[in-house]
């Protein structure tokens, strides 16, 4: 082993942790670098923060790396390359020089343009307002809120570091143009309007990811997760409460009332195609290469269609949730095969329409304005919905389906 083998071991793992891969997967593919660079004396530590490494060189003589990895900003497509990179570099098919290289095409690897990303807070407001219930003019004003967050959220990282700072303030933004719409009667439900607007920044991927961490025995990182899954929930919720009860003297938002009309073929059908819409803004955001797109937009609205259809059969809650999830797993695996990728990739996007951040976000929301018994249920809502996304995941992670090769890309 050479301090360069380290090095590459060491920043694939980093690019893959600061882009949102699980522990899990960041373990695996650096075991599986360092075994195709011919040496088992790798010991490596990963946490959601950081990576330790200690090996030993060709003269005996020990190595140790520490990299930090300050800030977890999802991007899919640099999964897909490293992971594209490892079985290359399996495949002996690539010198050091050229795997040093890739490594920093992906580091610096570009992001959409600005548009394409005002585009998704866009169509992620109102496709998913629209998704859960909302009336046509509601998911249009959420949309545009949407939009204006997505201004916001595209220029105050150049300006604030702070994640809570920028969460409060944004939250502030959607609370106040929400009121404002209301109050010129410019739609009907302000909580389905906040609600939609909110899904751009609500933590369900961090909270489900938590829950996951907690299932596979890393529990230091299931508990950071959570924390900031909490914090941001808390942040939001502080925002939202700001507005209502300094400038618009409202101390709580009621419930809303879902317009699923009676549940009819055509509504469900409907909306499900704007869960897939809003899944598309969200492939965006995770930055999904543009080929993965579609297929990511599919899944989102059969997700959302089969919940729906469930529910419309009387099936349990978290039974559907769960036979939802499942079917979705068993897909993603399906075409990470086919496409040659990770099943994450379509995973955490096209699960987006079920994942229960709206509901912990209102479980806090509601906890801090008294409301102990609507909080505590949305927060069990919540928890359990989570536990059922993790439990159908792990169930087709370890079972491996007959119609999923031996091989597949996890």
């Amino acid at each position: 082993m050479t301090d360069v083998e380290l090095e590459i071991i060491l920043k694939a793992g980093k690019i893959l942790l600061s882009s949102g891969a699980e522990i899990s997967r960041t373990e695996d593919t650096m075991n599986y670098i360092a075994r195709a660079m011919n040496f088992k004396d790798l010991e490596a530590y990963v946490s959601n923060r950081g990576i330790f490494a200690t090996a030993k060189k060709d003269d005996n003589t020990e190595i140790t790396r520490i990299y930090n990895v300050p800030e977890v900003d999802i991007n899919l497509s640099k999964i897909e390359s490293v992971n594209a990179l490892s079985r290359r570099i399996t495949q002996k098919s690539i010198t050091i020089e050229e795997v040093i290289n890739e490594l920093e095409k992906i580091d610096t690897m570009p992001d959409y343009l600005i548009f394409w990303r005002l585009v998704a807070y866009t169509i992620g407001a109102s496709g998913f307002s629209y998704a859960i219930g909302s009336s046509i003019t509601d998911s249009i004003i959420a949309g545009i809120i949407g939009l204006i967050l997505g201004a916001y959220m595209c220029t105050i990282k150049r300006i604030l570091n702070s994640d809570v700072l920028i969460t409060i303030l944004g939250s502030i933004l959607i609370a106040l143009f929400g009121n404002l719409f209301i109050h010129f009667n410019i739609g009907s439900n302000l909580s389905v309007i906040l609600l939609g607007a909110m899904i751009d920044i609500v933590p369900g991927v961090p909270f489900v990811n938590a829950i996951r961490e907690y299932s596979q025995n890393n529990y230091n990182t299931g508990i950071t997760l959570m924390m900031g899954a909490l914090l941001t929930c808390i942040s939001m919720a502080v925002g939202v409460a700001v507005v209502q009860s300094l400038l618009f003297n409202t101390q709580i938002i009621p419930l809303y009332t879902s317009n699923l009309d009676s549940n009819s073929f055509t509504s469900m059908f409907m909306r499900s195609i704007m869960a897939g819409i809003g899944t598309t803004a969200f492939a965006i955001l995770f930055r999904v290469r543009k080929q993965h797109i579609l297929d990511t937009s599919i899944l989102g609205f059969i997700s959302w269609f089969l919940f729906l259809t469930l529910s419309e059969l009387q099936f349990n809650v978290m039974l559907s949730i769960f036979i939802s999830g499942f079917i979705i797993a068993i897909a993603s695996r399906i075409l990470a095969v086919k496409r040659k990728c990770p099943a994450i990739v379509f995973l955490m996007t096209s699960l987006f329409p079920l994942l229960p951040g709206l509901s912990f976000y209102r479980s806090i929301y509601y906890m801090l304005m008294g409301q102990e018994t609507i909080a505590i249920s949305f927060a069990k809502e919540s928890f359990l919905i989570a536990f059922t996304i993790a439990i159908s995941i792990a169930i087709v992670k370890y079972i491996k389906p007959p119609l999923i090769q031996k091989n597949t890309y996890k």
